[in-house]
């Protein structure tokens, strides 16, 4: 598996597709597609998304997993927010631990990180 992360609009996905052949993604949700695009939201308003998510990885070993990060700039007032943005980064630490490959996505440019 594949972990891309990066500030939102900054070319995850353009990558994903120049970079890793890319043809077809999950919009936001844990579907069936070989790509995940925006996990971050899936973990919020998807029910049941972790265990989802592990039954993804199972299914595909090879799969490429879109993030954003939501953790960096003001911290928001709202304690829910809060809970949302630690949830999303902790999973991200859990899923680059498992990746093969993680890039960190900045104007459509990628740097590996592992």
């Amino acid at each position: 598996m594949v972990l891309i992360v990066g500030g939102a609009a900054q070319g995850k996905r353009e990558f994903a597709r120049r970079e890793l052949g890319v043809a077809a993604w999950s919009d936001g949700v844990i579907g069936a597609e070989n790509c995940i695009d925006g996990l971050h939201r899936a973990l919020r308003h998807q029910p049941e998304a972790e265990a989802l998510l592990e039954r993804w990885l199972a299914e595909h070993p090879d799969g490429v997993i879109i993030c954003d990060e939501v953790g960096c700039g003001v911290v928001p007032m709202d304690r829910e927010e809060r809970a949302w943005r630690e949830h999303v980064g902790r999973a991200c630490c859990r899923l680059a631990e498992r990746a093969a490959a993680v890039y960190r996505v900045t104007c459509g440019l990628g740097v590996r990180l592992k």
